[in-house]
């Protein structure tokens, strides 16, 4: 039986590098008989954490009722998440940064999931991304239930103009993990 996958794509950019990348873990991972759920956050209403604390005092239910409630639901539900965001100035998207302090409702909750990273930027080598290497290795420890790893990470680097990830080691890398879920 395949896995629940739940992609999370923090690029402004529909085609570009980062999305790119997102739907060839995408191609691996349905011929390897997954379920893919993709979600283009730009297309999602999703307002900042509040920093109230409510959804730790109410089981994770938050009092924003935004389309994070969607994301939430399909996230609870999933095996598997990839979140697949370009490096801006070292580390997320502001969309998907968004996203990331809004699971703070969701927390305790997560359990038994496993994490992916993908991401492209124009930086030169891999060494650039380290922060947002670290950023999302340190998230993931963020959930307090259990059972959660890391899968791996795909770095495009180089890839500045839309079409730069193409014909990459790391769209292999990409196609590569996703049929490896």
């Amino acid at each position: 039986m395949g896995k629940r996958v739940l992609v999370l794509v923090g690029s402004p950019r529909r085609h570009g590098n980062t999305d790119c990348l997102a739907d060839e873990l995408i191609r691996g991972a349905l011929e390897s008989g997954h379920e893919i759920e993709k979600i283009y956050l730009k297309d999602k209403k999703v307002g900042c954490c509040l920093g109230c604390g409510a959804c730790q005092r109410n089981n994770g239910s938050c009092v924003q009722k935004d389309d994070m409630q969607e994301i939430y639901e399909k996230w609870l539900a999933a095996d598997t998440i990839v979140l697949a965001s370009p490096v801006y100035f070292y580390t997320w998207s502001s969309l998907m940064k968004t996203v990331i302090d809004r699971t703070f409702a969701i927390e305790k909750n997560v359990k038994n999931t496993k994490f992916y990273l993908l991401s492209a930027g124009a930086a030169p080598t891999e060494d650039y991304m380290d922060v947002m290497f670290r950023s999302f290795r340190s998230y993931i420890g963020c959930f307090r239930a259990g059972g959660n790893e890391e899968g791996g990470h795909v770095f495009g680097t180089g890839a500045d103009k839309p079409g730069d990830v193409a014909e990459t080691e790391a769209m292999t890398n990409a196609y590569k993990m996703g049929t490896e879920l």
